[in-house]
């Protein structure tokens, strides 16, 4: 029953700038640590510097794929039926709500004086996309409870919330563990 359902990705704005410029900054290091005659410790750091900022800030993110709620997150990756979503809401995170049980994601959030002042502000998705992205992922999470006639709040939805997956990135796992290893070693000799 997946098939009609659209697969939509978000994050925040400013994720995508933060990652190239943070490792655009560690390829920097690296350059001029060659330039400047090689210190392995240093390129080591900033090898797990750029590894970190690439988990952090391009890695993450909030979607919508082939009928699942999707939260990537720095090295795991958490999956369950579109329809198993009660509810989602922005704060300084996004919060969703499934089955009894909060998933938390720094990959959308508002920035702490919108977050602070959320009974002053004006809900408009038209300007704040924050507010596009909680009104956007509670629409698909009703659409997939419409398509497969579950109602909110049934024993249906919550046992569909049952089916929560999480997979783990082991190759950036692996990666960022041998990097800081070498790092902390080279620091020692």
């Amino acid at each position: 029953m997946n098939d009609d359902q659209p697969e939509e990705w978000f994050r925040n704005s400013s994720s995508t700038a933060w990652g190239l410029l943070s490792i655009g900054a560690a390829a920097v290091v690296i350059v001029l640590d060659a330039v400047t005659g090689w210190h392995p410790a240093t390129t080591a750091g900033a090898v797990l510097f750029a590894l970190v900022a690439y988990a952090a800030f391009l890695r993450t993110k909030v979607g919508v794929s082939e009928g699942d709620f999707v939260l990537r997150h720095l090295f795991s990756t958490v999956r369950f039926p579109m329809a198993a979503l009660e509810s989602v809401s922005i704060g300084r995170t996004l919060g969703a709500y499934s089955g009894g049980r909060t998933y938390v994601s720094g990959a959308v959030g508002r920035a702490m004086r919108d977050a602070v002042k959320v009974s002053k502000r004006d809900h408009n998705p038209l300007r704040n996309q924050a507010d596009f992205i909680e009104d956007r992922l509670n629409a698909l999470a009703q659409d997939a409870r419409d398509r497969r006639r579950i109602k909110r709040d049934s024993d249906e939805q919550f046992a569909l919330a049952e089916d929560v997956r999480r997979t783990w990135d082991w190759p950036l796992i692996a990666a960022a563990v041998v990097v800081a290893v070498v790092f902390v070693v080279l620091l020692v000799i």
